[in-house]
């Protein structure tokens, strides 16, 4: 009998975690520059939702690879919805963004990153209704 409410609670405790969020997917996760989520680059994808119409979401990465390295950055919207993201460079910022709703954003930099030289992402939605609380987006980091 205490074998059968062993099992009975396991199942349970498995069905009540299936379809939990990403602990990522909040408003409060990496939303300045202080608190951004840092990168190791090559990042095949950090998947999570803008879950309010003010949610940002802050990436870093830092060249600690030793010689000068050109990021290849890409952001995937979910389907129907557009993003940007802003790119953070010590001398200045540009803004990215996809022209098409669920767009895939994909940037390669001209400029190369020194070694030890830290760059910053800033993911938003492009408008205050291009947002999804059950829509993650994909934002990855390779050179």
């Amino acid at each position: 009998m205490l074998k059968k409410k062993l099992i009975i609670l396991a199942l349970t405790l498995v069905l009540s975690l299936t379809g939990v969020t990403s602990a990522f997917a909040y408003d409060g996760w990496a939303d300045s520059k202080q608190t951004a989520y840092q990168l190791q680059a090559p990042v095949l994808g950090v998947t999570t939702v803008l879950n309010t119409p003010y949610d940002v979401d802050w990436y870093s990465w830092t060249n600690n690879t030793g010689v000068p390295k050109s990021p290849v950055v890409t952001l995937q919207s979910p389907a129907g919805l557009q993003y940007a993201f802003i790119t953070l460079f010590p001398n200045g910022e540009f803004l990215t963004y996809s022209t098409s709703p669920g767009g895939r954003i994909t940037v390669t930099f001209g400029a190369t990153v020194p070694p030890g030289q830290t760059i910053y992402y800033q993911v938003r939605g492009l408008s205050v209704n291009q947002y999804s609380a059950t829509e993650s987006y994909n934002f990855s980091i390779s050179y």
